[in-house]
């Protein structure tokens, strides 16, 4: 098989152009614009437009990555820089995984990137049937296919998996065979990346005019306060996901913590993300600065811009930069990986600093975030812990 001559066919964007035009009659309305809309522009160009293009670009280099190993796969040297390319796609996607609006709720998108928690190792089996079969494998296979046989956790198991994801298994009996699955998952994950990419751009599907044009015509977004409200879902959900999901649940943090008492923990540590390659930490840590980038639009006009100009939160909109920052700085610490040490006392103690740091920073963003901007948190964010 020729893998250099692999096409991506790329999903037509949907069309979610809201045109938005400036007559005589509204040209005071248009310009300048209000301190909220500018949030709004400010954040979705420097902090999610910016991040779905990287999110693409990574995951076109990801693809090319594939294919060249597979034209050689005894290749030691390619494998490793496929691996790397895998990483450095998940990092992207770390950056955009929490948003809690647009495209990336449509059609299981978020699915079709990352299968997690996988609690009854779906992935292996899933693949590994896929591999023994005898069908074609191409892109639309894996288009076809369950999710689970998609995107960056399927590549993990194939990449980092202690048996499953061997250089040798790509050079030896049966080689070929998941060489194609290697390059189809990877070329179909480059397609969906793509698609999330061209439904922001400005000159294909903008959604960007949909989330930053707001109004009575705009079904989705009718006023600013609204889409400011799911920037604020989108801040709380992420730091809920990361301590309750990526850390409590995996982890076991409770009581048994209170006295670092090791050997009453229960720890589910193969329910951590990413737990394969052991890249937890370092997707935890892209996260909160990605968040922290949101919160921030960058270095854009943001929520704490309009927070310090507008509401006169000076204090809160501080005290959430310094919660991202000791967040931030308390992931950095923690040393090795949470798969290594999770059941370790002295590891296990800088896990529970960063918990609580997030702890910290979850109730300034779920309690007294919301009542300053005068939003309201969705559904999910209510959810609690």
């Amino acid at each position: 098989m020729n893998f250099a001559a692999i096409t991506l066919f790329l999903s037509k964007p949907p069309a979610r152009v809201l045109i938005v035009g400036c007559s005589l009659a509204t040209l005071l309305a248009c310009s300048p614009p209000l301190p909220s809309s500018k949030v709004l522009m400010d954040t979705a160009n420097q902090s999610i437009v910016s991040g779905y293009q990287a999110f693409n670009i990574a995951s076109k280099t990801l693809t090319d990555s594939a294919v060249n190993y597979c034209e050689i796969p005894s290749n030691i040297a390619q494998f490793e820089t496929i691996r790397t390319a895998w990483k450095k796609t998940v990092n992207q996607w770390s950056v955009v995984q929490n948003i809690q609006f647009g495209p990336l709720m449509v059609d299981n998108q978020a699915w079709k990137i990352q299968f997690w928690p996988d609690k009854k190792n779906l992935i292996a089996r899933k693949v590994e049937a896929l591999l023994k079969g005898d069908e074609a494998i191409t892109i639309q296979r894996v288009d076809d296919a369950s999710v689970v046989v998609q995107g960056l956790s399927s590549l993990e198991y194939l990449l980092f998996d202690a048996k499953a994801g061997n250089q040798l298994r790509y050079s030896g009996d049966g080689g070929q065979r998941r060489c194609e699955l290697l390059v189809a998952v990877s070329a179909h994950l480059h397609n969906v990346a793509s698609g999330l990419h061209n439904s922001w751009r400005k000159d294909a599907g903008n959604y960007l005019a949909t989330f930053s044009q707001t109004g009575e015509n705009n079904p989705e977004f009718p006023d600013d306060n609204v889409a400011i409200g799911y920037l604020l879902d989108t801040l709380v959900s992420g730091i809920e996901l990361i301590k309750r999901d990526k850390l409590e649940r995996p982890l076991g943090i409770g009581l048994a913590d209170t006295e670092l008492k090791t050997d009453t923990l229960q720890t589910q540590i193969y329910q951590l993300e990413w737990w394969r390659s052991q890249y937890s930490k370092e997707a935890i840590i892209t996260n909160l600065s990605a968040l922290k980038d949101i919160f921030n639009a960058n270095s854009a006009y943001g929520i704490d811009d309009y927070l310090r100009e507008v509401k006169g939160q000076t204090e809160l909109s501080d005290k959430i930069n310094e919660g991202f920052k000791r967040s931030i700085v308390a992931a950095s610490a923690i040393d090795g990986s949470l798969f290594a040490i999770a059941n370790e006392a002295t590891g296990r103690q800088a896990i529970l600093n960063l918990h609580s740091e997030l702890g910290t920073l979850l109730a300034l963003l779920r309690n007294d975030l919301p009542t300053a901007l005068g939003a309201s948190l969705g559904f999910n964010s209510k959810d609690g812990d």
